[in-house]
């Protein structure tokens, strides 16, 4: 059997054998050990350090659950009844940092005890990720800079620290390289905040690379009619993967504006076992056109929307002019000319169908509309 020599940190260094690279230091079987405490950040669901991600359509409630979680991590509070590893957290608002905001007043609010000394920070800027030569070293430094030293660094979202990047290719290939980079440099767990294919609302958007490098992936999908959302663990490395949860959220009155309207933002209340979840009523089914609207409407904010305050003092939310909503819908919709159809006949059809699925969506409260610089915007409550 081969004989290992003991390892010594410090060898005397021999004139005809160059200095060794620490990086590559060799450890014999005696010595290779694994310590079950440093595992997980919240046990069986997140590790402890690695690359995770939380997936799911526009207004899944992705990033409430998120600051959730991160809060959890920060304060050492159990999460869906599993242990949480107590760490600092810096949480990078990449967009919407004015809805982080809300969400710690909401927390505050619904947590009247927790004082301001909770090891959470927040970065309100988007660092490109998505190059090679990006903001990498310019991120590490500035946390570094602050004395911070993360057990869970956010990243949310991914769209906006690509820059523009292609997330098909060499942008996520570089986005994953970069923050692999993160998280050993800080021996941490960066969770990521991600869409859904635009064909696949069960699968990650973009390049491969990115579910192959992940050590954890949950998808994050709404219930219909319940501020709720079901949380399958769709990969678990080295574990299994049979995790489904419910988080349900409630509304918290934050503060009201000039008008005397309250503002209001969410925070999750609860999140358990699926198989735990008390039965809820069976929500209404939603017609396939207005579910059609909501899917066109939603797709367009996320890729065309802009962030704007509709009322005085009150919260910034990101809307997509209607006319935007309304090319995009009447091409999902175009059908071809019957006998006798003019095209009069045609475009009256679709602006009826129009007509009818945006009201329908407003009834339900599905859809928020206002106006900005003399035309009407959409945006999801």
């Amino acid at each position: 059997m081969t004989e290992w020599a003991p390892l010594d940190d410090n060898p005397p260094q021999s004139k005809s054998r160059p200095p060794s690279d620490k990086r590559f230091r060799v450890e014999p079987w005696s010595q290779i050990a694994f310590d079950g405490r440093e595992e997980w950040a919240i046990k069986r669901v997140l590790p402890r350090v690695g690359l995770a991600a939380i997936f799911g359509k526009p207004g899944s409630f992705k990033s409430f659950i998120v600051a959730h979680i991160g809060l959890s991590v920060a304060l050492g509070w159990d999460w869906a009844g599993r242990r949480a590893n107590q760490a600092p957290v810096l949480y990078i608002a990449a967009e919407a940092a004015a809805g982080l905001r809300k969400r710690k007043a909401g927390f505050q609010i619904a947590h009247p005890n927790i004082g301001e000394d909770v090891p959470f920070a927040m970065i309100p800027a988007a660092p490109n990720l998505g190059a090679e030569k990006g903001d990498l070293a310019a991120l590490v430094s500035a946390i570094e800079g602050a004395c911070v030293t993360p057990g869970l660094l956010v990243l949310d979202t991914l769209a906006a620290t690509l820059a523009g990047n292609d997330e098909n290719g060499a942008g996520m290939t570089a986005f994953v390289a970069n923050a692999g980079a993160l998280a050993e440099r800080f021996n941490c767990l960066v969770l990521v905040v991600h869409h859904t294919g635009l064909g696949d609302d069960r699968r990650m958007r973009g390049h491969s690379s990115l579910l192959g490098a992940l050590d954890a992936a949950i998808l994050c999908e709404r219930m219909e009619g319940d501020l709720a959302a079901s949380l399958t663990l769709a990969k678990l490395k080295d574990d299994s993967s049979d995790v489904r949860l419910i988080a349900r959220l409630g509304r918290v009155v934050i503060g009201h504006d000039e008008d005397g309207d309250e503002i209001s933002t969410l925070v999750v209340e609860s999140v358990e076992n699926a198989t735990d979840a008390a039965p809820k009523a069976r929500a209404p089914v939603v017609p396939p056109s207005q579910r059609l609207f909501m899917e066109v409407t939603s797709q367009a904010i996320e890729e065309l929307g802009e962030t704007f305050r509709p009322f005085p003092n009150g919260p910034l939310v990101r809307a997509v002019s209607d006319e935007v909503v309304r090319e995009r819908y009447y091409t999902r919709i175009a059908e071809k000319p019957k006998e006798g159809d003019t095209a009069k006949k045609l475009a009256d059809r679709q602006r009826q169908a129009f007509n009818s699925a945006i009201k329908k969506n407003l009834d339900a409260k599905r859809l928020v509309a206002g106006e900005q610089n003399g035309g009407r915007v959409l945006w999801l409550p």
